[in-house]
């Protein structure tokens, strides 16, 4: 599974994917994007979690929303990322695929060994969704 922090680029896996969308147009990151939350739709496996925390936050950081996040301060112009016209339906996306593999009895919430970090990944967890949601 690797290294977890309790931000959503806090992962290896999260890292690995965002360093994969740094080098693409605004308009080839919102593909692999898209193509990654329609692919965890259909695959609620938990080695996604990475790969899902990650997409879900650069769609955030993209919304008015989401611009103020402390966590897009690791990634400079990741507010840019995303073309405008994508980034609603994105959101949606995101926001549906959090609820279907972040469950409240799920693997990812039962990780958690320090209940200090445990509480830490649910208020991001938190400003992550409200940020979705308020698009």
């Amino acid at each position: 599974m690797g290294t977890w922090g309790t931000g959503p680029f806090d992962s290896d896996m999260a890292e690995d994917f965002v360093d994969q969308l740094e080098g693409l147009t605004p308009e080839r990151r919102a593909e692999v994007i898209r193509s990654r939350l329609e692919h965890a739709i259909s695959d609620r496996s938990d080695k996604l979690l990475g790969e899902v925390l990650a997409a879900a936050a650069v769609v955030a950081a993209g919304l008015p929303s989401g611009r103020g996040l402390p966590w897009n301060e690791d990634y400079p112009g990741i507010a840019a990322w995303l073309p405008g016209n994508d980034i609603t339906g994105l959101a949606l996306m995101a926001d549906r695929v959090l609820d279907s593999h972040f469950p409240s009895d799920g693997w990812y919430w039962r990780s958690w060994v320090d209940e200090d970090d445990r509480a830490e990944a649910i208020l991001v967890h938190e400003r992550l969704r409200q940020a979705l949601q308020d698009r």
